[in-house]
């Protein structure tokens, strides 16, 4: 694999913001009541609009009018799951870009039954988890604990070739994007792979971050370069979150401070601070 040249890489992300300050992209959000306000908040910080409608019975009519539909397994429930197909079903007759955010799949047989049929139904642009959620849709021994990523499943500096390859193959498969969250996110289409090591591990301690970055990357997807967002949004969350980890006296604080954050966060920012692996 390869990661694509720096030059390539700026003006995509730079075509992406300017994008979204541009269209104001109406971003199609089915995710659960744990995050869902806080999944709406980011998409509303970042300059885009959110939905968050899941009804059966209204979410086809809702994503008509998206231009991105971004499904979340979290706290899943019948009635969203069935809104969840529907909606990707019309999407798909659309052209609508979809992601997926497969949260504990690597702990629940029927959210990991949910999200096999739902790749091979929908074709997601892009498939996003943490690593031990990624490692259980790849067949791979996982160690999640609930949502979590098990310690084991962490991808590091010296462990992003391996997963890069392992993701990859399931990427190419699928002809998607795999966007992995961890210490060091791993981003790959089997093509091209990115790890992006930005972050604070205070990130983990407060719910919903991975929720906000599926929507964030979902935001970015609205111009259509799904591997270009999924490394934007990773590295504009973990540059947000170090950032506001620097003033936080909690997590009260550190809460208020990533929205700060990531409502103000520039290109010339995520520019100088990323901090992406590359494989040689």
């Amino acid at each position: 694999m390869k990661m694509e040249n720096e030059n390539n890489l700026y003006e995509s992300f730079a075509s992406i913001l300017r994008h979204v300050e541009e269209t104001k992209p109406l971003i199609h959000c089915i995710t659960h009541p744990i995050t869902m306000n806080d999944c709406a908040n980011l998409v509303l910080a970042v300059g885009a609009s959110p939905n968050m409608a899941s009804h059966p019975e209204e979410a086809a009519e809702f994503v008509s009018l998206a231009s991105v539909l971004a499904v979340n397994l979290g706290n899943i429930a019948d009635d969203r799951m069935e809104g969840m197909q529907r909606a990707a079903a019309r999407a798909n007759e659309l052209g609508i870009p979809i992601l997926i955010d497969a949260v504990g799949v690597s702990c629940s047989t029927l959210r990991r039954r949910f999200a096999h049929d739902f790749i091979e139904a929908y074709h997601p642009a892009v498939i996003k988890g943490n690593s031990s959620e990624i490692r259980a849709l790849c067949g791979l021994d996982s160690h999640g604990s609930g949502v979590d990523a098990g310690a084991a499943d962490a991808v590091t500096a010296d462990t992003f070739a391996a997963a890069a390859g392992e993701f990859g193959a399931y990427a190419a498969a699928h002809r998607a994007v795999v966007l992995a969250s961890g210490p060091v996110d791993v981003v790959t289409d089997g093509v091209r792979a990115c790890g992006i090591a930005n972050g604070t591990p205070v990130l983990a301690k407060l719910t919903g971050t991975g929720c906000m970055l599926g929507v964030l990357t979902a935001v970015y997807m609205s111009a259509h370069k799904p591997w270009h967002a999924a490394v934007l949004a990773a590295a504009a969350m973990g540059i947000a979150g170090e950032q506001a980890a620097q003033e936080a006296k909690g997590m009260g604080s550190f809460h208020v401070g990533l929205f700060d954050a990531i409502s103000n966060v520039t290109l010339a920012d995520i520019w100088k601070e990323k901090r992406f692996l590359l494989i040689q």
